[in-house]
């Protein structure tokens, strides 16, 4: 009750101008949330993006190296 009273006080000393500098502060803190959240989103797209393309690779390499066995049997073979 007693933060109330001084935050109370305080705005009336200070007038309108108080309540703006009290909105303003509730906007930017509000924001810095939004803003860290965004960046905790995009790191984890950038890594499932990375472990993505890692995984592309690796079955793209895994793919060529079917070929390259399956070729290798033909020629074996012939």
């Amino acid at each position: 009750m007693d933060t109330f009273t001084s935050v109370a006080t305080w705005l009336q000393a200070t007038g309108p101008y108080g309540l703006v500098a009290v909105l303003g502060w509730a906007f930017w803190r509000v924001n810095e949330k939004k803003d860290a959240q965004l960046r905790e989103l995009f790191d984890r797209a950038d890594e499932m993006g990375r472990v993505q393309t890692e995984a592309v690779t690796k079955v793209e390499a895994a793919l060529l190296a079917l070929k390259d066995a399956i070729e290798d049997m033909h020629d074996k073979a012939a």
